[in-house]
């Protein structure tokens, strides 16, 4: 993250406020912009270029997610196991069409952990995920949220697209699968133009 120290600035900017006990409607509204603002949560991504994505990745996959699961490591953090099954390994070799992928964060009875800017996969969702193996030899997504390109079918045409936070144009939505809002302004992304880049192919 690179929050650290424009925090610190601006709640410092906001002392006045709590020692100040004049709580004129434009001052407190002041104070809550800062408490509340959203963006002190949030991790500023450094966009990855596809083909970074897949020179950094040791294992890119196609597939679909059949299940998650929460669970504790050995440091009592809570994480999440996602279950693929893979239709096509675009980089590395796997010796079963099933895969686990873990990520921070999740539901676990009544506790939750949130890690900003985490992936997240939702059961029935077709993906192609960006993989590299953590030091337990787990798959992880690479870049967070960067990693994942969620699989759709424009609306009209039924052409498969694919769209991460940077790349590829939201699609119709109609497999059901809850998705974040994404910039509309990005460029539309065909999953075949996808595999193309990765596998060597120019933009």
């Amino acid at each position: 993250m690179k929050c650290g120290s424009w925090v610190e600035k601006l709640f410092a900017g906001c002392a006045p406020v709590v020692y100040g006990l004049r709580m004129k409607r434009e001052v407190l509204l002041l104070f809550m912009t800062c408490v509340l603002a959203p963006s002190l949560r949030a991790i500023q991504f450094t966009p990855l270029s596809i083909e970074q994505l897949a020179q950094q990745s040791a294992l890119i996959v196609q597939g679909t997610v059949l299940s998650k699961s929460c669970q504790r490591d050995p440091a009592g953090r809570i994480y999440t196991k996602v279950e693929l099954e893979v239709a096509d390994v675009w980089k590395g070799s796997l010796p079963t069409n099933r895969f686990t992928v873990v990520h921070g964060g999740g539901i676990l009875g009544d506790r939750k952990a949130t890690v900003s800017g985490q992936v997240e996969y939702g059961i029935g969702e077709e993906v192609v995920a960006f993989l590299v193996f953590n030091p337990r030899g787990e798959a992880v997504t690479l870049g967070l949220a960067q990693g994942k390109f969620h699989i759709g079918r424009e609306a009209g045409f039924g052409e498969r697209l694919v769209h991460n936070p940077f790349h590829g144009g939201p699609t119709s939505g109609g497999d059901g699968i809850s998705e974040p809002d994404y910039p509309t302004t990005q460029r539309r992304l065909t999953l075949a133009e996808l595999k193309r880049r990765v596998q060597g192919g120019h933009p």
